[in-house]
C-alpha cells in the first residue's frame, strides 16, 4: 500500500512541503540561485510537481500538468519520494539502483541536496498533519 492515498493527497503534501521550503530564507535563497526548473514525476499514485526558479529571483511550485520545460526531471515511485523526505534515501544510490531516474544536468540538482536537508525535519509533521498518520524517521 502506498504512503499516499491518491494523487490529490500526494500533491497536497508535496505542495505544502515545497511551500515550507520556499518560506525558509536559507533554503529558498540557495534554490533560487540554482535557476533550475525541476520536475518530479511520481507513480503509484501518479503525480507531477514542478519547481521553477528559472529567473533566479522567484520560487514557484506547480502541481499537475505544466507548460514549463524542465531542466532536470526526476522519476520515481511516490513512496521513494516519501522515504527521501524522511532522509532515508541516498539520491546517487537510488539513481544507480534505478529507484530514481534522472534526466538533464543531474549534477546541478544533486548540488542542492545539502540545501534541502532542513526539510527532512519539516516533512514528517506535514505528512502527519495532511495524512493523519505518524511516520517514523
Amino acid at each position: 500500500m502506498s504512503m499516499f492515498a491518491n494523487t490529490e493527497e500526494l500533491h497536497r503534501i508535496m505542495a505544502e512541503l515545497w511551500a515550507a521550503i520556499k518560506n525558509d530564507p536559507d533554503m529558498s535563497r540557495k534554490i533560487k540561485e540554482s535557476k533550475l526548473i525541476v520536475q518530479f514525476h511520481y507513480r503509484d499514485p501518479n503525480g507531477l510537481i514542478t519547481v521553477d526558479c528559472s529567473d533566479g529571483s522567484s520560487f514557484n511550485v506547480y502541481t499537475g500538468d505544466s507548460d514549463l520545460k524542465p531542466i532536470v526531471e526526476m522519476f520515481m515511485k511516490a513512496d521513494v519520494a516519501h522515504e527521501f523526505w524522511l532522509g532515508k534515501v541516498s539520491v546517487p544510490l537510488a539513481i544507480l539502483t534505478g529507484k530514481m531516474v534522472a534526466k538533464g544536468p543531474v549534477n546541478k540538482a544533486l548540488a542542492l541536496l545539502p540545501v534541502l536537508k532542513p526539510a527532512f525535519e519539516i516533512y514528517p509533521d506535514i505528512y502527519k498533519k495532511r495524512n493523519g498518520t505518524k511516520v517514523s524517521t
